[in-house]
């Protein structure tokens, strides 16, 4: 060490690891950050099926009809969970609609759900191929 590195070491004292051992957390830091976006990535990626909620109507008090979009490979059948809730998000309906096999990779649907009260929002929870 020279001289001025010396008395900012005793100012201020040494560093808590050396520039090396930094490098080197810093790669590997680096290389777990790589793999984690890269296994949600194929995580992603890997989704056979995958629902987005388009619209959903209050048809009466007693239901609501939701409108979503399916995307899945063409002659792949799915089956959708979807519910409905109320002002406090408590699920007051549910059903499950089967999703006939698709010439497209992308199709749209409308279900209608029957609630146990009034709903004021739906959601698809999901869809699995069969």
């Amino acid at each position: 060490m020279n001289e001025s590195s010396d008395r900012l070491a005793e100012r201020y004292g040494k560093p808590i690891i050396s520039p090396r051992a930094g490098k080197v957390i810093a790669i590997v830091a680096g290389l777990l950050l790589l793999a984690i976006v890269s296994f949600m990535g194929l995580n992603y990626a890997d989704r056979p099926v995958s629902s987005d909620v388009l619209t959903y109507e209050h048809v009466a008090s007693d239901r609501i009809a939701v409108e979503f979009t399916v995307s899945m490979d063409p002659g792949t059948e799915a089956v959708c969970s979807l519910q409905a809730m109320n002002e406090g998000r408590a699920q007051i309906g549910f059903v499950e609609a089967t999703v006939p096999a698709q010439s497209q990779r992308h199709s749209s649907h409308r279900v209608e759900i029957a609630t146990q009260g009034e709903a004021v929002s739906a959601e698809v929870l999901g869809c699995e191929p069969l």
